[in-house]
């Protein structure tokens, strides 16, 4: 296939746009490395377009999105009161589950609506290819004087608009609304780079990557939140139901899968590859404008994927040694692990952890402790 650029034209093998094998990735991604990050001279930093992609930010874009978070917030106080603590109230749902059921509540509404969105845009619109296409995202792109300028197209914009002001949203529930977790410091620099890989893929057009990251992502957290429903559903009025406990089983079960399958492959086929590979093929000889920078970016978010992965295989390593019985958050067992050591408690088999003054603790009693009931 040859691709013309500038009067000359680059033939490439027809592999070259084709899935890579593992080999190919990594020799791919290194051979876009190597012509790109490690050769200023011939790719020197053009300042002047980064001082005017900077000066391209827009005051209404800012202000919208942060619009858009006040309401997200506003909609998750009313849904909380109006909605998830009547209803758990009705269920008679343990009162440890229920310090947690409203965030759940509330966060499998937002992420089934932002996916269904991004599913919209991507795939069924038919406006778009970069889905079955990703190689070719930076294919037709030309870093002129009027690059910056050029307006996206609404439904993008509007994709990008919602998941700034979600985000947004989501830094303030980590701090003041959602139960601390181990995990929670990730949380909140997996919130931070978020925000700044959007606002950054926006001012630079890089959309059509942008949105293949936000397609990819809230899937998983669709089901895990439908997981984690249906834990604090099994136990609840002073009755066991097996049928919630079957849910919660087969959902983590879907939900490690979807995991695997849309962050830890598909994230590095669809997003990290071509984003390496597509500057190659159709920039060698011209400036490719901040790729080493956003591309690091990209591979952060990865790292958090694998990290977030570790807790995944630590809990279905610990019931399937029988050192945890149920399907429950690790991040939560472990921080609960932490309290306890720390205020000195000890765990009675089969009795939730209660702090001193007989109120329940927050943190500890997150989760069910079955690790000694036998």
């Amino acid at each position: 296939m040859a691709i013309v650029f500038d009067g000359y034209s680059r033939v490439y093998p027809a592999s070259y746009y084709e899935d890579p094998s593992l080999t190919e990735f990594f020799h791919r991604i290194g051979l876009s490395l190597g012509e790109f990050a490690f050769n200023s001279t011939k790719y020197p930093h053009d300042y002047a377009f980064t001082l005017r992609m900077l000066r391209s930010w827009r005051l209404v874009d800012v202000g919208g999105a942060v619009l858009l978070a006040v309401l997200f917030t506003a909609l998750r106080y009313v849904i909380s009161v109006c909605f998830s603590l009547p209803v758990a109230n009705w269920l008679q749902i343990q009162p440890a589950s229920k310090l947690k059921w409203p965030e759940s509540i509330w966060k499998f509404i937002a992420y089934s609506g932002l996916w269904l969105y991004s599913l919209y845009v991507v795939l069924l619109s038919g406006r778009y290819d970069f889905f079955h296409n990703p190689v070719d995202i930076l294919r037709g792109i030309i870093f002129d004087e009027n690059y910056l300028e050029k307006p996206l197209p609404s439904d993008i914009y509007w994709m990008y608009a919602l998941q700034l002001g979600f985000y947004l949203h989501s830094v303030y529930a980590t701090l003041f609304m959602d139960a601390w977790r181990k995990d929670s410091i990730m949380m909140l620099f997996h919130h931070g780079l978020t925000i700044f890989l959007l606002e950054f893929s926006l001012l630079m057009k890089y959309y059509k990557t942008g949105a293949l990251v936000l397609f990819l992502h809230d899937l998983s957290d669709i089901i895990l939140e439908f997981t984690k429903i249906n834990v604090y559903l099994k136990d609840r009025g002073k009755k066991f139901f097996l049928l919630n406990e079957w849910l919660a089983n087969i959902g983590f079960v879907i939900f490690a899968f979807s995991w695997a399958w849309f962050r830890l492959y598909w994230f590095p086929l669809k997003v990290l590859y071509p984003s390496h590979w597509s500057v190659y093929l159709y920039h060698q000889g011209r400036d490719p404008k901040m790729f080493v920078f956003f591309n690091s970016m990209l591979f952060a978010l990865q790292i958090l994927h694998i990290y977030w992965f570790y807790f995944i295989v630590l809990l279905l390593v610990r019931v399937a040694t029988g050192t945890q019985r149920e399907v429950e958050d690790t991040r939560e067992y472990e921080e609960a692990e932490r309290h306890r050591r720390l205020n000195g408690h000890q765990e009675s088999p089969g009795v939730d952890d209660a702090s001193q003054d007989g109120t329940v603790d927050s943190a500890a009693t997150s989760i069910r402790h079955r690790t000694n009931k036998d």
